[in-house]
């Protein structure tokens, strides 16, 4: 067998296709949203307490998913990812369409923006585990890795465009008109997602009663943290998502006030960060499931730590850095993302899966959180330093402990 593959090999498998599709519509949109609410945060605010407000806005969007996403993954393995995934995006367009309305109306308050990201955490709780299992639905178990590099692929173009087509809206259209973009991007894949067919359909059942419920929730964690493998690469994840995410998710703040520049320069940095991320999956999808299994993600961590460092030494390359950063992040996402589902049992993939959301989606806004606090108080650049140095130190002892048998 050929040591490198054909890296758009999923999209030959035509319900994977056409998910691709009309979830790289949906995740343009996504991205423009992420942009404009980040900038109205920033906006809304003094200087001195921007940080901490986009910082809660962030733990809100995701840390719901500490409560959800465990939950989501027994549903998942009960009904099936794909009705979870049609609620969640049909919840989420709302939000979008609500989120335009207040904008337009010129009312829109810090107390809609607090509520309206809780509601987003608490959809996101069931929408990442449910993709993912979705995924894993409709194709063959040799193209899931290459599946999951392909909807990152698309996930960072969306990226790179997205902050861009934000910065282009606020200039000529208005805030409101980015938000309706966003509603109007999820209508593709809620009309198009119920007719896709799953090759596995085994998971489709009815209530099985609480105590079931219960049961199925403990099996699923301790599955997860009993493998050694499993339990790895989670804790590599938890440290990624709380010293490696927060790079991006405040990076309105680190733009205003240490780059010193505006929001066309948020959109070119992001999308920079898009490029290099769009190469990374590029470079995974290469790559057989076997050699994404043994991959040491750490190495990806102390080069994601060492560019965070260096971003702060020297904002005027940030550019640079987020390109770095962007390629080591979508790899290190692919990896650790397709050995999760590789190393679970199918029956157990819901709920493995949801404990890997659960990580990335409660972790992220917890350190985004945190470090906007410290930011607050040390300062945007000195905080930017913490975080890489922590990442860095962790990378290197990581690497060096499960390197011995």
């Amino acid at each position: 067998m050929a040591k490198y593959l054909n890296p758009y090999r999923a999209l030959r498998n035509e319900a994977y296709r056409r998910f691709w599709i009309v979830q790289s519509i949906s995740l343009i949109g996504t991205w423009i949203d992420t942009t404009l609410r980040g900038w109205v945060a920033v906006n809304l605010f003094s200087q001195d307490k921007a940080a901490g407000f986009v910082g809660l806005i962030a733990f809100l969007k995701g840390f719901p998913s500490v409560f959800f996403s465990p939950i989501a993954g027994v549903l998942i393995d009960w009904f099936g990812p794909k009705t979870i995934l049609f609620y969640s995006q049909l919840i989420d367009a709302v939000n979008a369409f609500v989120m335009a309305y207040l904008v337009w109306r010129g009312t829109l308050s810090p107390y809609h923006l607090l509520v309206l990201s809780l509601a987003m955490g608490i959809t996101s709780g069931f929408y990442l585990p449910s993709r993912n299992n979705f995924i894993a639905d409709i194709v063959p178990k040799d193209l899931l890795p290459n599946a999951l590099a392909l909807h990152s692929m698309i996930f960072n173009v969306a990226r790179m465009i997205g902050p861009t087509i934000a910065g282009f809206i606020v200039r000529s259209y208005g805030l409101e008109v980015g938000f309706i973009i966003n509603a109007i991007s999820f209508v593709p894949l809620l009309v198009v997602l119920p007719f896709i067919q799953e090759e596995d359909g085994a998971r489709n059942g009815t209530p099985k009663g609480l105590g079931k419920f219960l049961t199925d929730l403990r099996e699923g964690l301790i599955f997860s943290f009993k493998n050694r493998t499993l339990r790895r690469t989670f804790l590599s994840l938890t440290m990624y998502s709380l010293f490696g995410m927060p790079f991006g998710m405040l990076m309105q703040v680190f733009v205003k006030d240490v780059v010193k520049s505006d929001i066309t320069a948020y959109g070119l940095i992001m999308g920079m960060m898009g490029v290099g991320a769009f190469i990374g999956a590029n470079i995974v999808s290469l790559f057989q499931p076997e050699r994404i299994i043994q991959a040491r993600e750490e190495l990806l961590l102390v080069a994601i730590g060492t560019s965070i460092l260096l971003a702060s030494i020297f904002p005027r390359y940030t550019i640079v850095f987020a390109f770095i950063i962007g390629a080591c992040q979508s790899s290190f996402f692919n990896i650790t993302n397709s050995r999760t589902q590789l190393k679970s049992p199918q029956n157990m993939r819901g709920r493995t899966m949801s404990v890997y959301s659960f990580i990335n989606t409660g972790g992220s806004p917890s350190g985004t959180f945190l470090l906007g606090l410290t930011a607050n108080t040390i300062g945007t650049r000195l905080t930017y330093s913490l975080a890489g140095v922590v990442l860095l130190f962790y990378s290197i002892f990581a690497f060096v402990k499960f390197s011995k048998k």
